[in-house]
């Protein structure tokens, strides 16, 4: 579901800009630039304190405006020729890891086609030799990306585990306590070392659980 959502948000962001740059819309790209960027600052504001990539409802939005903000910045720039049009190589690695990994398959196929039309026009072998990363590049993000998911998701693992060990030495650790505090004239001296043990035991297991 995460990778139809995230799909849809990246083409609706390349369908945008493709009629933006067709029709008279073009003229008030200036204005349209301050307020995505107005958008952008006011989104990542509410994320503060939070990893850039942290896949939260928020990260869909700032990804999609930050895409569209650089394809609008490319395109009043120069499109292919555009001095930042490297921005996008970058970019694919930021989808990569803030994304599903294979959304960046997605974006390459949506940044050849924008582009396309003018490739071939002017200098079409420079214009192809700045598309050609792209194709390279996005395999290359995919990995990183995958890669970066796994590690994520062990750490996860991780948390969930020594928090479930916490919350297992306090329930002991409880018992315990209201064992040898209900029933302390009735134990033996062996059976009351024996239950300090135990909470020594926990309390062990409280502090291996720690980050």
């Amino acid at each position: 579901m995460k990778l139809i959502t995230q799909s849809a948000a990246l083409i609706l962001s390349f369908l945008v800009i493709y009629v933006w740059e067709q029709t008279d819309l073009s003229m008030y790209t200036v204005p349209a630039l301050g307020f995505l960027v107005f958008i952008y600052l006011l989104i990542s504001s509410r994320r503060k304190n939070k990893p850039f990539f942290n896949l939260d409802g928020n990260s869909l939005w700032t990804i999609s405006i930050l895409n569209t903000v650089i394809l609008l910045l490319i395109f009043t720039t120069g499109g292919m020729t555009s001095p930042i049009f490297f921005l996008l190589y970058f970019l694919v690695f930021g989808i990569a890891f803030a994304f599903e990994p294979m959304t960046v398959f997605v974006f390459m196929l949506g940044a050849i086609l924008i582009f396309l039309p003018s490739a071939f026009k002017d200098d079409v072998s420079g214009n192809l030799l700045r598309l050609g990363p792209l194709l390279l590049i996005s395999p290359l993000a995919f990995f990183f990306g995958n890669e970066f998911r796994k590690s994520d998701k062990k750490d996860e693992e991780m948390e969930a585990m020594a928090e479930r060990t916490k919350e297992a030495a306090d329930t002991i650790s409880e018992d315990v306590e209201g064992i040898i505090k209900d029933e302390k004239e009735k134990l033996s001296s062996e059976a009351t070392n024996k239950l300090n043990e135990i909470l020594e035991e926990t309390d062990d297991l409280r502090q291996e659980s720690k980050p």
